[in-house]
């Protein structure tokens, strides 16, 4: 499983709702992707505008931005 893969699909399950808690996001992946997901992909996704990640109440919602979705519809590299 490479990390591409992680990042497409987690930006596709965004694309496709806009906004979910974390905990939302993680049950819409599969048990693979779970067990190679890394804390800081996160991160990594906010750092390069691709998403917001904003604390609400004891979760973390993350929110794909408008970089983020032209990614998606891009179809190229995340």
């Amino acid at each position: 499983m490479y990390e591409a893969e992680l990042r497409s699909a987690i930006l596709r399950i965004l694309a496709r709702w806009e906004r979910l808690p974390e905990s939302d996001v993680l049950r819409r992946l599969t048990p693979v992707q779970l067990a190679h997901l890394r804390e800081e992909l996160f991160e990594a996704l906010a750092a390069e505008g691709l998403i917001e990640l904003r604390l609400v109440g004891d979760e973390r919602v993350l929110t794909i931005t408008a970089r983020g979705r032209q990614a998606v519809e891009g179809g190229g590299p995340l």
